[in-house]
């Protein structure tokens, strides 16, 4: 039965260093900003002020999977690497978040610890160095701001340095306290609430890259809708064995096989990939066909046995 295979390559391609400058100097900014901060709380025995450079860091981490998938997606595709590196991003983001969620839950135990016996800590280098990142956040989300518009990774990057800007304001409130009143209750208090931020960060975003990770359809996908659409297609008696995947955060694919009446085999193929792609944003279709009296599935069971 015949096969057809879309473009390797999906269509998808970065301007060639587009923007990567702008992108490397706030890797580069907001990983000596981790640096420094996570320092700096070890020094002034302060939790918070580590729990805010973790979260720097997923940032970071963000910015360096948005850079790496630039770079990677202008590789092209080869016979053993038939979609090229896009999955490459999926895989990092999944092993980053997993790393996130148990450093979160560690701070969380670390602040739970210290809620009963809060140390003394340094409020006057935390304010400092807090407000060192609220620059250096804002620096970042500039940027980064006119990228974000053309990229959702990298959009995603730039509201996390947002809602980054917003805990150092946080952390540099709890500092104050401590400083000018010597409530060093208020570093464990803050270190409980940034690890929730980072767990709210985190956890929506690893869905769909799990989703992705397990071959499961794109999310919002209609896959009856995609069936029903197919068997309405002229010449077409019936589709089935769809399956749905996404290749990376971009592209999205198809198998299905369709039974088509004696016809012209190409016209039908011709007119399922059109549909898919300009209805369903399905660019890479594999499709079977079918004559009505001969199923390929029903053939291989009968050989089966």
């Amino acid at each position: 039965m015949a096969h057809s295979h879309a473009d390797g390559h999906g269509g998808h391609r970065h301007p060639h260093g587009h923007g990567d400058g702008a992108i490397g100097w706030a890797v580069a900014v907001n990983l000596a900003l981790t640096a420094a901060q996570i320092v700096g709380g070890l020094l002034a025995d302060s939790t918070a002020l580590i729990a805010d450079g973790v979260h720097n860091l997923s940032d970071a981490l963000a910015l360096v999977l948005a850079f790496g998938a630039r770079r990677l997606a202008r590789r092209e595709a080869s016979p053993d690497w038939s979609f090229g590196w896009g999955r490459a991003e999926i895989v990092a983001a999944f092993v980053n978040y997993l790393a996130l969620i148990a450093i979160s839950l560690w701070l969380a135990i670390e602040a739970f610890g210290r809620l009963a016996n809060p140390p003394e800590v340094a409020g006057g280098l935390v304010m400092a160095l807090a407000g060192f990142a609220l620059i250096v956040d804002l620096a970042t989300a500039a940027l980064v701001f006119r990228l974000s518009r053309d990229s959702l990774n990298i959009r995603a990057a730039f509201l996390h340095n947002l809602a980054d800007a917003g805990v150092s304001v946080a952390v540099i409130f709890g500092g104050l306290l401590i400083w000018a009143f010597g409530w060093n209750l208020a570093d464990p208090i803050l270190t409980l609430a940034i690890s929730g931020v980072i767990l709210w960060h985190v956890l929506p975003d690893l869905a769909p890259v799990f989703r992705m990770l397990m071959l499961a359809a794109p999310p919002g996908s209609d896959p009856e809708g995609v069936l029903a659409a197919l068997k309405a297609l002229p010449g077409v008696r019936d589709a089935h064995h769809l399956h749905l995947w996404q290749i990376d955060e971009r592209r999205s694919a198809a198998s299905v096989h369709l039974v088509v009446e004696n016809g012209d085999y190409l016209e039908a193929i011709l007119a399922a990939k059109e549909m898919l792609r300009r209805d369903f944003a399905i660019g890479h279709a594999t499709i079977e066909v079918e004559p009505p009296e001969a199923c390929a599935d029903d053939q291989e069971n009968r050989h089966a046995h």
